[in-house]
């Protein structure tokens, strides 16, 4: 399962240094085409956008699974053993109960948005935010992964 696991890693780092490369590629062709040629294509900028969202909603789950997600490190570098213990499990639920509501209306957004179309590509807006509940849902896994890890280690161990 763990190799499973780690080729979805490497997938999904992939998909995301592609998305962004892309993205470069994208901004850096509509400025030399506006300032050359006096003229952009027209998805141009549309693309770009939306590569931005996916990027963001893709690279949540890759942060999470290494423990960067955000945290208060005022308060967590002052405390230890079970205290600290009891503020990541507070924040896992938090993060659980937030991204369940992300997954569930993530999903209502992408039913409701099937029949609207972009501007300029003309793709269906369910596509774009289709990352949204899969982004979400990925992180979900593993911040649930990470509750459950948290869980089993002693109050003395260390924690992030």
């Amino acid at each position: 399962m763990s190799a499973i696991a780690a080729l979805f890693e490497k997938a999904l780092k992939a998909l995301v240094i592609v998305a962004n490369g892309a993205m470069l590629l994208l901004v850096f062709g509509q400025v030399i085409t506006r300032y050359c040629f006096g003229w952009t294509p027209h998805f141009g900028e549309e693309l770009a956008r939306y590569l931005f969202v996916w990027v963001v909603f893709l690279s949540l789950p890759l942060v999470a699974k290494h423990g960067g997600h955000m945290c208060i490190e005022t308060i967590t570098s002052r405390v230890k053993g079970s205290t600290l213990k009891t503020l990541n499990i507070l924040a896992d639920i938090f993060s659980i109960a937030f991204l369940g509501i992300m997954v569930w209306n993530g999903v209502r957004m992408v039913t409701l948005a099937h029949f609207q179309t972009s501007p300029a590509m003309m793709i269906p807006m369910s596509w774009v935010y289709a990352v949204i509940p899969f982004g979400c849902g990925v992180m979900l896994c593993y911040v649930t992964a990470n509750l459950v890890r948290v869980l089993k280690t002693p109050a003395s161990g260390k924690q992030q």
